[in-house]
């Protein structure tokens, strides 16, 4: 599956490029016959409300609405399965209100959704990667395993094309927005680990979020050997 690495703002910026509308409903094709040949063996078949219901998510401060099929919400979301099968008010009226939460976040997550796919966020043609940890907390809020899967894999793929690693104010959404067990946290600390960074720390000393700092170093004391070629010391006396 190939990626879309565009460049494209994203946030308040009014200067961003138009998000592109959603693609068509997803199209149910059922699972593939237990035999081969037996064209009349699927597991599962499409029923006609998975692809004409839909829940309403009013999402932000301004509560944009967002029709989503509610098939979709339930086999993708642990938080939405509950809310819209369980015995909840949600569940009667079909409706989710998120009011705290940005809309363009949401809206990425939606792409995710139709597409299984993260678009890439850029801000002045540099990686956005406050955006993709601003996404992959609210996915960890609604139970999105998939979405959380796919950003890591999209800021691991983005650090590596892009020889980019977070900024130290992504460090602090990292440390304060995101719970401490979460895989994308080891993740980066690889990441910075793996890629010759030190330079960059010396720049910004004092912003980084100081968890984050002191899990580094602790990262660091048992580096892989990749990490140690990039980061080994070079005798300056021979110049």
């Amino acid at each position: 599956m190939t990626r879309n690495t565009s460049p494209r703002s994203v946030g308040n910026d009014p200067s961003r490029i138009p998000f592109p509308n959603l693609p068509p409903p997803y199209t149910f094709r059922g699972s593939r016959p237990t035999q081969r040949g037996n064209t009349s063996s699927y597991l599962t078949r499409a029923n006609v409300s998975d692809f004409t219901t839909t829940s309403t998510i009013l999402v932000g401060p301004q509560l944009t609405p967002f029709q989503i099929q509610t098939s979709l919400l339930t086999s993708k979301s642990s938080y939405f399965r509950a809310a819209l099968t369980g015995h909840f008010a949600e569940s009667s009226n079909n409706s989710i209100t998120l009011d705290d939460v940005a809309v363009d976040d949401f809206q990425l997550l939606v792409t995710w959704l139709y597409e299984q796919a993260v678009p890439i966020p850029y801000k002045d043609r540099k990686p956005a990667y406050y955006t993709l940890l601003h996404v992959y907390a609210l996915a960890d809020r609604l139970g999105l395993e998939g979405a959380r899967n796919a950003i890591i894999d999209t800021i691991s793929d983005l650090a590596d094309e892009t020889n980019s690693v977070l900024t130290p104010s992504d460090t602090r959404i990292l440390y304060e927005d995101i719970r401490e067990s979460a895989p994308i946290r080891t993740l980066i600390l690889d990441l910075f680990a793996f890629k010759k960074t030190d330079r960059l720390l010396e720049l910004h000393a004092g912003l980084w979020h100081a968890e984050f700092l002191r899990d580094l170093t602790v990262h660091l004391k048992r580096p892989c050997a990749q990490a140690m070629q990039r980061h080994r010391l070079q005798d300056i006396t021979k110049d």
